[in-house]
């Protein structure tokens, strides 16, 4: 951007972010193309649906809310680039209610017919669909173990069998981000991130049907995990992904393992979101 943009740009830009001038635009630079963003909305209230609809909004994005009916109904790619799950439990992607703990009660108030379920096989059908078909699916936190579940990739939550060794009520975790991949770009070699749930991945190479991208992970000595906060259990995610992304017939999957756009308090991890977008409209990988 020219100085003069500059200035006006950072005379509203939030604390913390600084623009450059530069004299020219690079002959090799693409224009971006805004991304048709469906955003998950499940029956069961979400506080991370809202909060990643009101950050979305206030960047311009646009989300368009898709309910379990609009995602059973299929044919996803004529309407939208990208869709998002924000942090919302598998189970409750999958069935509508909520996974009880071993010893708790079971019950769950019925709600209305036309309120109650979740995506169940027809709507996890119809995301395999608009992915194998061009689309890009964007997973944050628990959202992510939903896609583990239905999709067939090489991840896995590396801590499924440890939840219980492991708690981080809510901490910032050092990561090492990857250079190179467009979810990645402008962010620096390391960041923190914010994590309050047992996930942290484990992959493997996929075959040649895949392509596969480790976008950032946690540190290899487990006194280098943790930056402020608690935690217990650094050792079972040192080494592991923090983010991933893959290639999916004619689409693209990224999997976030913490929430980027915590409480639209966390910008320094907005570009994991905002750069997952844009890759669903850029011209290359």
């Amino acid at each position: 951007m020219d100085a003069a943009a500059a200035k006006a740009a950072a005379s509203i830009s939030v604390p913390g972010l600084t623009l450059t001038a530069i004299d020219s635009v690079p002959a090799v630079a693409d224009a971006l193309a805004a991304p048709r963003a469906g955003l998950y909305k499940p029956w069961l209230a979400s506080m991370d649906e809202g909060w990643t609809r009101f950050i979305l909004e206030q960047y311009g994005f646009e989300p368009k809310n898709l309910d379990n009916k609009a995602v059973k109904a299929g044919n996803l790619n004529g309407a939208y680039d990208v869709i998002i799950l924000p942090d919302v439990a598998k189970e409750v992607i999958s069935t509508g209610k909520p996974q009880r703990e071993e010893g708790a009660m079971r019950y769950f108030p019925d709600p209305p017919a036309d309120y109650a379920g979740g995506l169940e096989k027809e709507g996890a059908k119809a995301l395999k669909d608009f992915v194998e078909g061009g689309g890009t699916l964007v997973a944050l936190a628990s959202s992510s173990e939903y896609v583990i579940d239905e999709f067939n990739i090489p991840v896995r939550n590396a801590l499924g069998r440890s939840r219980s060794e492991f708690n981080c009520p809510g901490s910032l975790l050092r990561v090492q981000v990857s250079p190179g991949h467009p979810v990645t770009y402008g962010l620096p070699s390391e960041t923190t991130v914010l994590v309050d749930e047992a996930l942290a991945f484990q992959t493997s190479l996929p075959g040649a049907e895949m392509e596969r991208w480790v976008l950032a992970s946690y540190p290899k000595t487990p006194a280098d995990v943790l930056v402020s906060g608690w935690i217990r259990g650094e050792e079972l995610i040192a080494r592991r992904a923090a983010a991933v992304a893959m290639t999916y017939g004619k689409g693209k999957l990224v999997l976030l393992g913490f929430r980027a756009q915590h409480r639209a308090q966390t910008p320094a991890t907005f570009p994991f979101l905002f750069n997952a977008l844009y890759w669903a409209t850029a011209k290359t990988q």
